[in-house]
Protein backbone atom coordinates (compact mmCIF):
# COMPACT_ATOMS: atom_id res chain seq x y z
CA UNK A 1 0.00 0.00 0.00
CA UNK A 2 2.75 2.35 0.81
CA UNK A 3 4.56 1.31 -2.34
CA UNK A 4 1.52 2.05 -4.48
CA UNK A 5 1.02 5.38 -2.80
CA UNK A 6 4.59 6.35 -3.34
CA UNK A 7 4.37 5.39 -7.02
CA UNK A 8 1.20 7.34 -7.42
CA UNK A 9 2.82 10.37 -5.83
CA UNK A 10 5.85 10.07 -8.08
CA UNK A 11 3.62 9.76 -11.08
CA UNK A 12 1.70 12.83 -10.00
CA UNK A 13 4.93 14.76 -9.64
CA UNK A 14 6.03 13.70 -13.08
CA UNK A 15 2.70 14.68 -14.59
CA UNK A 16 2.82 18.04 -12.84
CA UNK A 17 6.37 18.61 -14.08
CA UNK A 18 5.30 17.73 -17.62
CA UNK A 19 2.37 20.11 -17.38
CA UNK A 20 4.59 22.85 -16.12
CA UNK A 21 7.09 22.19 -18.88
CA UNK A 22 4.33 22.30 -21.46
CA UNK A 23 3.14 25.62 -20.06
CA UNK A 24 6.69 26.95 -20.21
CA UNK A 25 7.03 25.97 -23.85
CA UNK A 26 3.76 27.64 -24.80
CA UNK A 27 4.83 30.77 -22.93
CA UNK A 28 8.16 30.78 -24.78
CA UNK A 29 6.39 30.27 -28.10
CA UNK A 30 4.01 33.12 -27.39
CA UNK A 31 6.92 35.31 -26.34
CA UNK A 32 8.77 34.51 -29.55
CA UNK A 33 5.71 35.17 -31.78
CA UNK A 34 4.76 38.53 -30.21
CA UNK A 35 7.45 40.73 -31.90
CA UNK A 36 6.42 39.35 -35.28
CA UNK A 37 2.83 40.25 -34.57
CA UNK A 38 3.83 43.76 -33.41
CA UNK A 39 5.94 44.32 -36.54
CA UNK A 40 3.03 43.26 -38.68
CA UNK A 41 0.86 45.79 -36.95
CA UNK A 42 3.46 48.49 -37.51
CA UNK A 43 3.70 47.61 -41.17
CA UNK A 44 -0.04 47.78 -41.49
CA UNK A 45 -0.11 51.23 -39.84
CA UNK A 46 2.80 52.60 -41.91
CA UNK A 47 0.87 51.91 -45.12
CA UNK A 48 -1.52 54.76 -44.18
CA UNK A 49 0.24 57.94 -45.35
CA UNK A 50 -0.33 61.30 -43.75
CA UNK A 51 -0.63 64.04 -46.41
CA UNK A 52 1.83 66.15 -44.49
CA UNK A 53 4.48 63.40 -44.78
CA UNK A 54 3.70 62.28 -48.32
CA UNK A 55 6.61 61.01 -50.43
CA UNK A 56 8.66 63.46 -52.48
CA UNK A 57 6.83 62.53 -55.66
CA UNK A 58 3.54 63.50 -54.09
CA UNK A 59 5.07 66.76 -52.81
CA UNK A 60 6.12 67.60 -56.33
CA UNK A 61 2.60 66.86 -57.54
CA UNK A 62 1.21 69.02 -54.77
CA UNK A 63 3.67 71.78 -55.74
CA UNK A 64 2.58 71.45 -59.36
CA UNK A 65 -1.03 71.68 -58.29
CA UNK A 66 -0.24 74.77 -56.21
CA UNK A 67 1.65 76.34 -59.12
CA UNK A 68 -1.28 75.61 -61.40
CA UNK A 69 -3.61 77.18 -58.88
CA UNK A 70 -1.30 80.20 -58.63
CA UNK A 71 -1.20 80.45 -62.44
CA UNK A 72 -4.96 80.30 -62.53
CA UNK A 73 -5.14 83.04 -59.91
CA UNK A 74 -2.56 85.07 -61.82
CA UNK A 75 -4.60 84.69 -64.98
CA UNK A 76 -7.62 85.83 -63.03
CA UNK A 77 -5.67 88.79 -61.70
CA UNK A 78 -4.39 89.55 -65.17
CA UNK A 79 -7.89 89.36 -66.49
CA UNK A 80 -9.04 91.65 -63.71
CA UNK A 81 -6.10 93.94 -64.42
CA UNK A 82 -6.98 93.80 -68.10
CA UNK A 83 -10.49 94.79 -67.24
CA UNK A 84 -9.15 97.61 -65.12
CA UNK A 85 -6.84 98.59 -67.93
CA UNK A 86 -9.74 98.49 -70.31
CA UNK A 87 -11.69 100.60 -67.88
CA UNK A 88 -8.77 103.02 -67.65
CA UNK A 89 -8.60 103.00 -71.42
CA UNK A 90 -12.29 103.65 -71.54
CA UNK A 91 -11.77 106.42 -68.98
CA UNK A 92 -8.98 107.84 -71.11
CA UNK A 93 -11.21 107.56 -74.12
CA UNK A 94 -13.90 109.31 -72.11
CA UNK A 95 -11.39 112.03 -71.23
CA UNK A 96 -10.43 112.13 -74.90
CA UNK A 97 -14.11 112.40 -75.82
CA UNK A 98 -14.46 115.13 -73.25
CA UNK A 99 -11.36 116.80 -74.62
CA UNK A 100 -12.90 116.48 -78.09
CA UNK A 101 -16.16 117.91 -76.76
CA UNK A 102 -14.29 120.74 -75.04
CA UNK A 103 -12.28 121.27 -78.18
CA UNK A 104 -15.52 121.28 -80.12
CA UNK A 105 -16.86 123.85 -77.66
CA UNK A 106 -13.70 125.92 -78.08
CA UNK A 107 -13.96 125.47 -81.78
CA UNK A 108 -17.60 126.42 -81.58
CA UNK A 109 -16.67 129.50 -79.54
CA UNK A 110 -14.01 130.32 -82.04
CA UNK A 111 -16.57 129.74 -84.76
CA UNK A 112 -18.89 132.20 -83.05
CA UNK A 113 -16.08 134.73 -82.89
CA UNK A 114 -15.28 134.03 -86.54
CA UNK A 115 -18.96 134.37 -87.37
CA UNK A 116 -19.12 137.72 -85.56
CA UNK A 117 -15.99 138.78 -87.36
CA UNK A 118 -17.52 137.63 -90.64
CA UNK A 119 -20.57 139.79 -89.89
CA UNK A 120 -18.21 142.75 -89.51
CA UNK A 121 -16.61 141.94 -92.84
CA UNK A 122 -19.68 141.09 -94.88
CA UNK A 123 -20.38 143.31 -97.90
CA UNK A 124 -22.52 146.37 -97.16
CA UNK A 125 -26.16 146.67 -98.08
CA UNK A 126 -25.86 149.59 -100.48
CA UNK A 127 -29.59 150.29 -100.45
CA UNK A 128 -29.38 151.22 -96.75
CA UNK A 129 -26.25 153.36 -96.94
CA UNK A 130 -26.55 155.61 -99.93
CA UNK A 131 -24.48 156.03 -103.04
CA UNK A 132 -20.76 155.60 -103.16
CA UNK A 133 -19.01 158.92 -103.68
CA UNK A 134 -20.94 160.96 -101.16
CA UNK A 135 -18.77 162.98 -98.81
CA UNK A 136 -15.99 163.21 -101.36
CA UNK A 137 -16.29 166.94 -101.98
CA UNK A 138 -13.04 167.45 -100.04
CA UNK A 139 -9.35 167.44 -100.94
CA UNK A 140 -7.82 164.08 -101.87
CA UNK A 141 -5.37 164.35 -98.98
CA UNK A 142 -5.42 165.91 -95.56
CA UNK A 143 -2.80 166.33 -92.83
CA UNK A 144 -3.45 165.12 -89.26
CA UNK A 145 -1.54 165.61 -86.02
CA UNK A 146 -0.65 162.31 -84.31
CA UNK A 147 1.57 162.58 -81.22
CA UNK A 148 2.92 165.93 -82.45
CA UNK A 149 3.70 164.62 -85.92
CA UNK A 150 1.99 165.35 -89.24
CA UNK A 151 0.48 162.25 -90.81
CA UNK A 152 -1.13 162.34 -94.24
CA UNK A 153 -4.55 160.87 -94.86
CA UNK A 154 -6.03 159.93 -98.24
CA UNK A 155 -9.72 160.37 -98.95
CA UNK A 156 -11.55 157.06 -99.29
CA UNK A 157 -15.04 156.54 -100.67
CA UNK A 158 -17.54 154.43 -98.79
CA UNK A 159 -21.24 153.83 -99.45
CA UNK A 160 -23.03 156.94 -98.25
CA UNK A 161 -19.94 158.44 -96.60
CA UNK A 162 -16.25 159.12 -97.04
CA UNK A 163 -13.27 159.33 -94.70
CA UNK A 164 -9.53 159.85 -94.71
CA UNK A 165 -7.40 156.74 -94.22
CA UNK A 166 -4.13 157.81 -92.60
CA UNK A 167 -0.78 156.42 -93.71
CA UNK A 168 -0.43 152.86 -92.45
CA UNK A 169 -4.15 152.14 -92.78
CA UNK A 170 -6.24 150.71 -95.59
CA UNK A 171 -9.97 150.96 -96.18
CA UNK A 172 -12.28 148.31 -97.66
CA UNK A 173 -15.53 150.04 -98.70
CA UNK A 174 -17.28 146.73 -99.43
CA UNK A 175 -16.90 145.68 -95.81
CA UNK A 176 -16.92 149.07 -94.08
CA UNK A 177 -13.54 148.10 -92.68
CA UNK A 178 -10.56 150.23 -91.77
CA UNK A 179 -7.51 148.15 -90.82
CA UNK A 180 -3.79 148.29 -90.12
CA UNK A 181 -1.86 147.36 -93.27
CA UNK A 182 0.88 145.53 -91.37
CA UNK A 183 -1.57 143.60 -89.19
CA UNK A 184 -5.23 143.41 -90.30
CA UNK A 185 -6.24 141.92 -86.94
CA UNK A 186 -6.34 145.54 -85.79
CA UNK A 187 -9.40 147.04 -87.43
CA UNK A 188 -12.47 149.23 -87.07
CA UNK A 189 -15.84 148.99 -88.76
CA UNK A 190 -18.19 151.79 -89.75
CA UNK A 191 -21.95 151.17 -89.90
CA UNK A 192 -24.30 153.97 -91.02
CA UNK A 193 -27.42 153.95 -88.85
CA UNK A 194 -30.98 154.23 -90.07
CA UNK A 195 -33.01 157.23 -88.97
CA UNK A 196 -34.75 156.88 -85.63
CA UNK A 197 -31.90 154.99 -83.87
CA UNK A 198 -32.05 154.95 -80.07
CA UNK A 199 -29.17 155.73 -77.72
CA UNK A 200 -30.52 153.23 -75.17
CA UNK A 201 -30.68 150.44 -77.74
CA UNK A 202 -27.14 151.24 -78.90
CA UNK A 203 -25.89 150.98 -75.30
CA UNK A 204 -27.50 147.57 -75.01
CA UNK A 205 -26.01 146.49 -78.32
CA UNK A 206 -22.58 147.79 -77.34
CA UNK A 207 -22.66 145.88 -74.06
CA UNK A 208 -23.42 142.65 -75.90
CA UNK A 209 -20.81 143.24 -78.60
CA UNK A 210 -18.05 143.91 -76.07
CA UNK A 211 -18.66 140.75 -74.01
CA UNK A 212 -15.95 139.01 -76.05
CA UNK A 213 -13.43 141.30 -74.36
CA UNK A 214 -14.90 141.70 -70.89
CA UNK A 215 -17.38 143.78 -68.96
CA UNK A 216 -18.30 146.92 -70.89
CA UNK A 217 -18.14 150.33 -69.28
CA UNK A 218 -19.18 153.71 -70.62
CA UNK A 219 -16.46 156.33 -71.01
CA UNK A 220 -17.36 160.00 -70.68
CA UNK A 221 -15.81 163.45 -70.88
CA UNK A 222 -12.05 163.76 -71.06
CA UNK A 223 -11.61 159.98 -70.85
CA UNK A 224 -12.93 159.63 -74.40
CA UNK A 225 -10.07 159.65 -76.98
CA UNK A 226 -9.58 163.30 -77.98
CA UNK A 227 -10.16 162.71 -81.71
CA UNK A 228 -13.60 161.24 -80.92
CA UNK A 229 -14.40 163.50 -77.98
CA UNK A 230 -17.66 164.59 -79.60
CA UNK A 231 -19.02 161.03 -79.50
CA UNK A 232 -22.39 160.91 -77.79
CA UNK A 233 -21.66 157.34 -76.71
CA UNK A 234 -18.30 155.66 -76.13
CA UNK A 235 -17.95 152.24 -74.48
CA UNK A 236 -14.93 150.05 -73.85
CA UNK A 237 -14.05 146.63 -72.45
CA UNK A 238 -10.68 145.03 -71.75
CA UNK A 239 -9.60 141.42 -71.22
CA UNK A 240 -7.25 138.67 -72.33
CA UNK A 241 -8.32 139.21 -75.94
CA UNK A 242 -7.30 142.86 -75.86
CA UNK A 243 -9.55 145.90 -75.99
CA UNK A 244 -12.86 146.40 -77.72
CA UNK A 245 -14.57 149.75 -78.17
CA UNK A 246 -18.03 150.78 -79.32
CA UNK A 247 -19.01 154.36 -80.19
CA UNK A 248 -21.70 156.52 -81.74
CA UNK A 249 -20.38 159.20 -84.11
CA UNK A 250 -22.87 161.69 -85.52
CA UNK A 251 -22.83 164.19 -88.37
CA UNK A 252 -25.61 166.77 -88.94
CA UNK A 253 -27.36 164.32 -91.26
CA UNK A 254 -26.57 160.81 -90.01
CA UNK A 255 -25.38 158.61 -87.19
CA UNK A 256 -22.59 155.98 -87.44
CA UNK A 257 -21.86 153.01 -85.25
CA UNK A 258 -18.13 152.54 -84.76
CA UNK A 259 -16.58 149.28 -83.53
CA UNK A 260 -12.86 149.20 -82.83
CA UNK A 261 -10.92 145.97 -82.26
CA UNK A 262 -7.53 146.22 -80.55
CA UNK A 263 -5.91 142.83 -79.85
CA UNK A 264 -3.22 142.70 -77.18
CA UNK A 265 0.07 143.67 -78.78
CA UNK A 266 2.62 146.38 -79.35
CA UNK A 267 0.69 147.83 -82.29
CA UNK A 268 -2.51 148.52 -80.36
CA UNK A 269 -1.71 152.11 -79.33
CA UNK A 270 -0.37 153.20 -82.72
CA UNK A 271 -3.35 151.74 -84.57
CA UNK A 272 -5.80 153.29 -82.11
CA UNK A 273 -4.41 156.80 -82.66
CA UNK A 274 -4.51 156.44 -86.45
CA UNK A 275 -8.00 154.88 -86.38
CA UNK A 276 -9.47 157.58 -84.10
CA UNK A 277 -8.22 160.33 -86.41
CA UNK A 278 -9.53 158.58 -89.54
CA UNK A 279 -12.95 157.87 -88.01
CA UNK A 280 -13.30 161.49 -86.88
CA UNK A 281 -13.11 162.51 -90.58
CA UNK A 282 -16.38 160.75 -91.46
CA UNK A 283 -18.54 162.95 -93.71
CA UNK A 284 -21.80 162.36 -95.58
Amino acid sequence: MKTYTRAASLLGVLLLSGALAACGNESDSASQNKPADSEAVQNDNSSIEDPATAPAGDEENAADDKAAADDTKAEGDTAAGGTTGAGAKDGSQGAADKGTTDKGADKSGKGSETSAKADDEKPVDVSKQGKKGEGTDRPDTESFQIDGKNVTGKLQEGYGYALYALDGLEFDAERNRLSLKSNPDYYATVTPLAKGYSLASLKKEGTAELEAYGKASEVKGSDIPSALSFSRLFMTAEGDNGTGQFALWETPAKGYKLEIHLPSGSEADSFAQLAYASLSSLAD
